[in-house]
């Protein structure tokens, strides 16, 4: 009923923590009670059989609907067999868990027609189901159309078969037995599930049973003698569970992280490391620890620990639920409209789901996920976006030059996950194998890779950066973990070695045969470490090559990739995060530290980055002296162009050289001046005082030269603030800003003085004889001025300046400042008028223009300096006339 259903709104969660048969002491919970059923729809309590949640939870919410809308549950199912799938590796069979192949899990969802059979769909299950819900592709055949109890059991079908692990064959496996998997609603719903209890079922093939088993220590059913037997005392007379027994919530964290990641909220508890292991797949991957505890007083080795003095994350400590930023789509609580479907003149749309109809038919397809972004068009990307969904940055980081700029080019985690302090898988290895049949793996923050006590110590580690296809948005810098993963692949066309191919070529009877000790007892004890597997020879490669093409494989050889996984959790507040401007902009910036990848390269082949939509590597792979893997990352590729850190060589050496170049021709000029003026007598023609500059000639002039020398310092500073790191950078930044816009403000002052008063004549080259004029001056520089001979044009105040100076103030004052003023102020505001600034090619072009332009007008103060001292009989003559206004120049 309606009302039902709307009652269960506002359920109000309490644990369940009483003993076995023992109902809880904490407050009953307000979810209506209800009848545990089977399959078939009985009571389990008459039937004694298996716990269906499809058919329990059916009772108020369309199950079935739940299922076929969530990714949970569909794990790529309905991509299954596609044909053209676009996935990550040639061999997958889909583009979800079922069937995506996955280097550091390395094991294979069979297709019916391999050849070589590696997992089985019941195989598949007894493995991976401890991170698998169930749903479709556990209950029904692959095509979608049989349930898998009603198919033909044959050894020869992978969907009704399983591989004995002793003869290595293929053996029918019934269905009927084992049951299927459905969906487990309790898995995230129950408040104290027994995890540990439901993967235990599905390990011993008890499919059907996993369900139940989750009910373990609620005292609702107990497991005893290898049988389940349901507990009477916590049903009601009408057979619906018992009230007191009734734990259903909304998902806690503790829910989340039985498949997720560690998470740790126990304040009681010390929170400790002691392993590095896919039990936790995203702290295996990211180094995610969800607690409020503090790093400083948790119970792990960690290297600086003493100076963390914060939360493992923020969100944990403010007591964030992972189901308030990962919430269901259609919840009408986070409900927004399209903005394209929303009038203009609505704040907030009432229009939405009835909670009724919403708890009847709730989508498990979840925010900030990749399920999310299927389905969520680009006007909602408040359920792709997680930071900005609940946070305006803009009213916290006004501290933040340019902080638009920042929030469109980089995430918030690249501040904001500073650093990771738990391991995390860094190199996978599959092209060896232990005589257990697993690969060789080292975590990144571990020393010797592998961690195994609490003794252990762990070394935080820096997120690599990628640039990140965020969707309506566009390319930012974000955090990852970068995992590197070596394997064999054989076939035509190629598929990853099995498992069972791969222990034939490297053990025989369980142990290493004598050639491949031969080959890799590096030490020489008889006995192979896991540091001593490792293929670092073309003789090794051969050996095992050789091994596997005996075995019927063609052309057995190794490929490596690198995956990234993104890194979204470990959140610090903004004291803790990353503040420092000189951290990414520096030419010794965190952007050009290296990440390791691997500690050795296994057969010398370089891996490659998968290919991606979500994100860009352009950076290099590079092997060091000792052998070992790193990334370089480079995002000058990504239309990043970030001051401080990029450069482009040729501008800079090119100004370099036109600088030096200025003041070589300067000093050689003057020494030879200087030589001939001790050869000469004294010039004892007649002068006279003129008044030559005005009082605002003189303030414009000063001012100008001042900030255009204030500007090339401040912006060599912001150019290379590694050379000068006792300065601020955004300290820098807004001295440039203040001094640019003086300059322009002084520009434009002195542009309307000279038209008015009719000044700017001066500047304007006359054409009539005016080459022969300049060919005259350039004379007197290169060789009268050595000889004494006078200046060949008079200086008077209507006519200031000789040809050469009228044709290079021209330049000066009508391409170069104004260019350099349009750079600089398409750079200023290229997070205001993005468009305009991309539309003349953005910062990657504007930058080093701007930079080239500055190296000509400091060259050009040079000059102008220099040049100054041959104006008057006295080298400083020049200098005091635009002091003071008056000059000493000759009579004619």
């Amino acid at each position: 009923p309606i009302f039902v259903v709307t009652f269960l709104a506002l359920v109000s969660v309490v644990g369940l923590t009483q003993a076995s048969g023992q109902p809880p002491a904490q407050t009953p919970l307000l979810h209506p009670t209800f009848a545990l059923l089977d399959a078939s729809g009985a009571n389990v309590l008459d039937s004694g059989q298996p716990l269906s949640a499809m058919q329990t939870c059916g009772q108020c919410h369309d199950t079935d609907f739940i299922a076929d809308h969530s990714g949970h549950a569909n794990l790529g199912f309905p991509s299954l067999n596609d044909v053209g799938l676009e996935s990550d590796h040639p061999w997958d069979i889909s583009d979800g868990y079922f069937g995506d192949w996955n280097a550091i899990d390395y094991r294979y969802l069979s297709p019916d027609s391999a050849e070589v059979i590696d997992l089985t769909t019941a195989d598949w299950i007894m493995l991976f189901g401890d991170r698998v819900v169930g749903g479709p592709p556990t209950e029904l055949s692959r095509d979608g159309s049989t349930p898998l109890d009603e198919l033909r059991v044959s050894a020869a079908n992978p969907e009704t078969a399983t591989l004995n692990a002793e003869t290595g064959k293929l053996q029918s496996w019934n269905w009927d037995t084992s049951g299927t998997l459905e969906t487990n609603c309790f898995v995230c719903h129950l408040n104290g599930s027994n995890n540990e209890a439901r993967i235990a079922s599905l390990e011993r093939g008890e499919f059907a049973w996993a369900t139940t088993a989750t009910l373990l220590g609620t005292g609702i059913v107990e497991y005893v003698d290898n049988e389940w037997v349901w507990q009477a005392g916590a049903f009601q007379e009408n057979s619906e569970l018992d009230r007191d027994f009734v734990a259903v919530q909304d998902p806690s964290n503790e829910n989340c992280g039985q498949c997720h990641g560690l998470v740790h909220e126990d304040p009681q508890e010390l929170l400790t490391l002691t392993e590095c292991s896919d039990d936790n797949w995203q702290s295996y991957t990211t180094g995610l620890v969800f607690s409020p505890q503090r790093i400083s007083a948790s119970g792990a080795n960690i290297s600086g620990k003493a100076e963390a003095d914060r939360s493992w994350d923020i969100h944990a400590e403010r007591l964030v639920q992972c189901v308030d930023c990962h919430y269901s789509l259609n919840n009408p609580v986070f409900y927004e409209a399209e903005f394209e479907g929303r009038p203009e003149h609505l704040i907030m749309d009432p229009r939405r789901l009835d909670i009724g109809d919403y708890l009847l038919q709730p989508l498990h397809q979840f925010a900030h996920t990749d399920a999310a972004e299927d389905i969520v068009t680009s006007e909602r990307i408040g359920a792709i976006q997680a930071c900005e969904s609940c946070h305006d940055a803009s009213s916290s980081h006004d501290w933040l030059p340019y902080s638009d700029r920042h929030f469109d080019q980089v995430s918030c985690e690249t501040c904001h996950v500073p650093q990771q302090y738990a391991p995390s898988i860094m190199q996978n290895d599959w092209t060896v194998i232990s005589t257990d049949e697993n690969g060789i793996e080292y975590c990144r923050g571990v020393e010797g890779g592998q961690i195994s006590s609490t003794s252990d110590l762990i070394q935080p580690y820096q997120p690599a950066l990628l640039s990140e296809n965020r969707p309506a948005i566009g390319t930012s810098m974000s955090a990852y973990n970068l995992v590197s993963s070596w394997y064999w692949v054989a076939g035509d066309p190629e598929a990853p070695v099995s498992v069972a191919n791969l222990s034939a070529a490297w053990l025989e009877e369980g142990a290493y045969p004598p050639d491949i000790f031969a080959a890799f007892d590096v030490n020489g004890d008889g006995d192979l470490q896991s540091s001593e597997l490792a293929i670092t020879t073309d003789e090794q490669v051969s050996l095992i090559a050789s091994r596997l093409a005996a075995q019927g494989l063609e052309s057995p050889h190794i490929v490596g990739e690198v995956q990234p996984y993104r890194i979204s959790h470990g959140v610090v507040g903004g004291e803790y995060a990353i503040r420092d401007c000189q951290t990414c902009h520096s030419t010794d910036s965190r952007l050009t530290e290296g990440v390791l990848l691997a500690n050795y390269v296994p057969g010398q082949v370089i891996p490659a980055f998968l290919p991606s939509d979500d994100f860009a590597a352009n950076g290099s792979l590079i092997i060091d002296d000792e052998g070992r893997l790193t990334y370089q990352a480079d995002f000058s590729e990504d239309d990043l162009y970030i001051l401080g850190h990029d450069s482009v060589a040729w501008v800079d050496w090119f100004g370099v050289i036109m600088f030096l170049g200025t003041l070589g021709g300067v000093f050689v000029h003057g020494g030879l001046r200087y030589v001939a003026s001790r050869k000469l007598s004294k010039h004892e023609g007649q002068r006279k005082k003129v008044y030559m500059y005005g009082v605002y000639e003189r303030l414009w002039h000063w001012l100008q030269s001042g900030t255009i020398l204030l500007l090339a310092i401040t912006g060599l500073i912001i150019h290379k603030p590694a050379m000068f790191g006792f300065f601020s950078f955004k300290g820098v930044v807004l001295v440039h800003n203040i001094l640019a816009a003086i300059l322009i403000i002084n520009a434009l002052l002195s542009l309307f003085y000279h038209l008015a008063s009719g000044e700017i004549r001066q500047y304007i080259p006359q054409p009539h004889g005016f080459f022969n004029q300049m060919v005259e001056q350039a004379l007197f520089y290169l060789r009268g001025i050595f000889k004494g001979e006078e200046h060949p044009f008079e200086k008077t105040p209507d006519k200031k300046l000789n040809p050469l100076q009228q044709i290079v103030y021209f330049g000066l004052l009508n391409v170069l400042l104004p260019l350099q003023i349009l750079t600089g102020a398409l750079m200023w505001g290229a997070q205001r008028w993005a468009n305009i600034a991309e539309a003349m090619g953005g910062l990657p072009f504007l930058g080093p223009f701007h930079t080239l332009i500055a190296w000509s007008l400091i060259s050009f103060i040079v000059m102008h300096a220099y040049l100054t001292t041959t104006a008057g009989e006295e080298p400083l003559d020049g200098i005091r006339s635009m002091m003071f206004g008056w000059e000493d120049v000759e009579s004619k």
